[in-house]
């Protein structure tokens, strides 16, 4: 009988290398994974309609979260995310361990655990493939070249099989596997077994030694257990292979490793129910999304071939230290399988993007509708996500190329638990990172600019600013103390002995980089530690580590000027205000007695952000986004945050040259109630001559309160609210530029902008918009 008793929660990269080592260490380990597992023989991975891969539909390995503030992209499969990921294993820059890791973190520490991670998933680059190199990588090379970026392109190492071998043989650790046939369907589930998936090696490893794989049972709480025995953990789950059916283990050691999102939520809702009240209070805080962003270019001059070998082979680093556009990102070469073209085709830039968006809801557009808000474009992409892919690539497919950034953000989003507890919610603050964002798009344009194709963001960001992230970091930060964290450097939470930590929770900041090898890289860091304080064998290490020789990262290599690299070419400020108003609303009668209720006063103070002017201009729909705060009496007890707001500047109404500025302010009301509020000043062809007047009538600002999201949503109220001449004064004042250093910056972006509001305001009164 094993002396210690662990249970692993997850399967993902901290979770399967948790249970590996355990296992191989003697100790009897229970691994909980809420995910199905796919037979290793006959893999029977999705192939229709992406709304069949999903958790929430039917239990497949996506988990797409819309929470809040960020889109999120996460796995539930045994595997963890190593099922949907894109092979990547790029080592986080010696830079990275000096911002707010603990003691005992650099890059030179952790290269001996890289290394072994490596050994484990035998990585190597799209260079080692003997089909060559696919059309999109010899693309991205002379893209990056012809810009004068050719010094700072690398070849990512890869967790993929390259052999040109379709037959299965066993690995080095005797599981079947077979060659890439570059079919493009990695992020599906590789069908020819040729990812080094988790279940390929270290899961493997961990079954063979004695783990016990339990799928399908989703962990709902964790409790501290007290007795004769000493200090144990009731670990208690729903079993969905057993029509939910709730279950329970217990052991000494816990080993959490549910992902960033899932483990923080846990520890959120374990808390909320009494269960660990002396978690730290910095449960939730220190969230990235590592700086994602997708960017598109449609209608290249040469087939990109998006669908053809591995999603990543080959990226390009940028880094300014200081000054002007400071910051650290990459941008990778993208690929995606065809099942995913109807749903990207809706970030196409067109002129029409109206009819095009809405018909996938299959209702008409109107101009009163204005452009999609967060709610509907999750009900677009979900009625996209219900179409067959096509038989055949088709040739739009092939001339559309994608990109996946990643980037140093600030880290300083938090995960938290709102409507008494009910709903989790991300609060991440766009316009403070707003410069990584708004200089990455500008690169990418770049690059598509070479391609002499069409530049697209995903409709998520442009209309609503909102980021899509599938890199979640962070919830359950590592520190030197409760303080500054919610675990220890070696994973262990604070005032919970022998309860760990182990994932991408506990990375104290973004990495900039592809994390998967960084998450693997500290566990296995962490697990060896933990194995040898448990046990008191001092000198155990995981049986591998013998073979694991040092290997060489690409990024390494890469030279840096010391004044960073060439900004883009394509220009790109951004823009910043407030906006005050104040007035008054009516609650509506609920009734046909009843009256309607006295006038209240309400005040809005916005925050508007455009992260890149020069797209704000030139797009029809003239989007920004709005954060800030709402107080409705009878509403609200006190000022509430606005949260995924939306600003649209003289959008269409659908009557002639008339224009209005458009509000949709979704907030949260007294007793964690969702309201939107919606209005629109309205700026009506009135002449030259009545300038004066059209203003006066555009300052006014007539709105309704809804109940939740959607525009058909029950009014519940009324009102007006104006802008003031001291208030125009305000807002001139309050003009910031992110991304200008000097004055000649910052006056060409506010100029810029008043010309572009003036001539337009001109252009309704003459009736020529």
């Amino acid at each position: 009988m094993a002396q210690h008793r662990a249970i692993v929660i997850g399967t993902g990269f901290g979770g399967a290398v948790s249970a590996c080592r355990l296992a191989q260490a003697g100790f009897a380990v229970t691994v909980l994974e809420r995910g199905r597992r796919y037979d290793q023989e006959v893999p029977q991975f999705p192939q229709g309609p992406p709304d069949q891969w999903l958790w929430k539909k039917t239990g497949g390995m996506y988990d797409v979260r819309p929470i809040d503030q960020m889109r999120v992209v996460q796995s539930a499969a045994y595997g963890g995310g190593s099922l949907i990921y894109a092979n990547v294993h790029l080592r986080a820059p010696a830079e990275v361990f000096a911002r707010g890791w603990p003691e005992g973190y650099s890059r030179e520490a952790l290269d001996p655990y890289y290394d072994l991670v490596a050994y484990m998933l035998d990585v190597q680059p799209i260079t080692r493939s003997p089909g060559g190199l696919p059309p999109k990588t010899r693309q991205m090379v002379e893209a990056l070249s012809r810009l004068g970026r050719g010094g700072q392109l690398f070849y990512p190492p890869l967790a993929l099989n390259f052999s040109d071998d379709p037959t299965l043989r066993p690995n080095k650790f005797g599981v079947l596997q077979g060659g890439c046939a570059r079919c493009g369907e990695c992020t599906l589930g590789c069908p020819h077994r040729a990812r080094n998936t988790l279940d390929m090696n270290y899961l493997a490893l961990a079954e063979r030694a004695g783990a016990v794989m339990r799928t399908q049972c989703e962990v709902t709480l964790i409790e501290p257990l007290s007795g004769a025995e000493g200090r144990r953990y009731r670990v208690t789950y729903r079993d969905h292979g057993r029509g939910g059916q709730a279950l329970s283990e217990e052991a000494e050691h816990v080993f959490v490793c549910g992902g960033s999102l899932n483990s923080t939520e846990l520890l959120l809702r374990c808390r909320e129910a009494g269960a660990m009240r002396q978690l730290s209070d910095q449960l939730g805080a220190g969230y990235s999304g590592n700086g994602d962003m997708l960017a598109l270019g449609f209608d290249v001059a040469a087939p990109f071939e998006p669908d053809g070998g591995p999603p990543i082979t080959t990226g390009v680093v940028y880094t300014r230290p200081g000054g002007r556009d400071a910051g650290w990102f990459l941008i990778e070469d993208g690929g995606f399988p065809r099942q995913l073209w109807p749903i990207l085709r809706l970030a196409r830039p067109h002129t029409h993007w109206r009819s095009r968006l809405f018909a996938a809801l299959h209702r008409p557009w109107t101009p009163a509708a204005g452009p999609p808000t967060a709610d509907v474009l999750d009900e677009i992409v979900e009625a996209a996500s219900k179409q067959e892919p096509p038989a055949i690539t088709p040739e739009e497919m092939r001339h559309t190329a994608a990109f996946f950034v990643m980037g140093r953000d600030l880290a300083n989003g938090r995960i938290e638990l709102v409507k008494g507890g009910r709903k989790l919610s991300v609060r991440w603050d766009v316009a403070s990172n707003l410069l990584l964002y708004s200089v990455a798009e500008r690169l990418a344009q770049d690059i598509v600019t070479q391609l002499r194709g069409n530049y697209a963001v995903s409709p998520f960001w442009r209309f609503a600013h909102l980021p899509i992230t599938v890199h979640s970091l962070g919830g359950c930060r590592m520190g030197d103390n409760a303080a500054d964290g919610v675990t220890s450097g070696l994973g262990e939470v604070f005032n919970y002995p022998d309860l760990f930590v182990l994932d991408g929770s506990i990375l104290p900041a973004a990495t900039g980089v592809n994390p998967a090898h960084t998450i693997a890289a500290v566990a296995e860091r962490n697990i060896e530690r933990i194995i040898r304080r448990i046990t008191r064998q001092e000198g155990w290490t995981a049986p591998e580590r013998a073979h694991a020789t040092p290997y060489a990262d690409p990024l390494t290599a890469i030279a840096i000027p010391a004044e960073g690299t060439s900004p883009p070419r394509h220009s790109g400020l951004g823009l910043k205000f407030r906006e005050r108003l104040a007035g008054s609303w009516e609650r509506l009668p609920e009734g046909a007695a009843a009256g309607r209720a006295a006038p209240r006063p309400v005040r809005l103070h916005l925050r508007i952000t455009i992260s890149y002017l020069a797209r704000f201009i030139s797009d029809p729909a003239h989007p920004a986004v709005v954060t800030g705060t709402l107080f409705a009496e009878g509403l609200t007890a006190r000022r509430t945050a606005i949260k995924e707001g939306v600003w649209n500047l003289f959008a269409d109404t659908g009557t002639g040259p008339d224009r209005e500025i458009r509000y949709v302010l979704p907030f949260y009301g007294d007793g964690g109630l969702r309201f939107t509020l919606r209005g629109a000043r309205v700026f009506r062809s009135r002449g030259v001559a009545a300038l004066w007047r059209m203003w006066r009538e555009g300052a006014a600002l007539p709105f309704r309160i809804q109940e939740g999201d959607d525009e058909q949503g029950r009014v519940v109220g009324e009102g007006i609210t104006r802008l003031r001449p001291i208030d125009v004064v305000h807002l001139l004042l309050s003009f910031r530029v992110p991304g200008g250093r000097v004055l000649p910056d910052k006056t060409r972006a506010v100029f810029g902008f008043l010309a572009f509001f003036f001539r337009s305001l001109l252009q309704i009164a003459l009736g020529r918009s």
